[in-house]
């Protein structure tokens, strides 16, 4: 890798780490204050940057809070998941790439919960998060069909996008409690568990053969 490679991918990772820090702040916020209370200087103000910074980044404070939606993972870490990797098992690798490359489990941990807090007084935020999501479909479709190299329907695509949001969240949050408790074990151990929703148990086989 070159020296201008390696600087444009540092500028690339520090970016993301602003776009993230807004998005935390923006919640720890709102939890604070209520959303009507947090403006847009005190957002940028938290992380040390200018309101105009602020909107290179996101256009409302609303935004800010729901967090980025274009992309998942890093541009490495979504070559790898595209190749197959890393376990083969697409459900297992779309939890990996969906919860890796650009924050902390700390942060990761944090932000789930602060959003389990703001939902609660904020119905506003929750109709965000669904609106949110057709935009995470777009971005699964594209995944998906490139891992599976053939095109995959929106249909397929929301699905998946909303069993990796759903495992994840209920995986960050049963670690809340318990820090000792590693979120990709939690979510790997919510992944068994959903895929048990499926199993063929053999109480079932045998009434079927009644």
């Amino acid at each position: 890798m070159s020296k201008d490679e390696r600087r444009i991918g540092l500028r690339e990772q520090k970016k993301r780490q602003t776009e993230l820090d807004l998005c935390l702040a923006a919640r720890r916020l709102a939890v604070e204050r209520g959303l009507d209370a947090t403006t847009v200087e005190d957002i940028a103000r938290a992380v040390g940057v200018s309101p105009r910074t602020f909107f290179n980044y996101y256009e409302t404070k609303m935004d800010a809070v729901v967090g980025p939606v274009g992309e998942i993972g890093t541009p490495e870490l979504r070559e790898q998941f595209i190749a197959g990797g890393p376990s083969g098992v697409l459900m297992d690798d779309l939890t990996w790439l969906f919860m890796h490359g650009f924050e902390s489990e700390s942060e990761m941990r944090e932000g789930i919960t602060l959003v389990t807090e703001i939902v609660k007084t904020e119905p506003r935020v929750l109709a965000a998060f669904v609106a949110s999501g057709a935009r995470l479909q777009s971005v699964f479709v594209d995944l998906l069909s490139a891992r599976l190299r053939s095109a995959v329907s929106p249909e397929f695509a929301g699905l998946a996008a909303g069993f990796v949001t759903n495992i994840t969240t209920r995986a960050a949050m049963t670690t809340v409690g318990d820090p000792n408790v590693s979120l990709a074990a939690a979510v790997s151990e919510h992944c068994a568990m959903a895929a048990q929703l499926f199993e063929q148990h053999d109480g079932k086989k045998e009434r079927r053969k009644r």
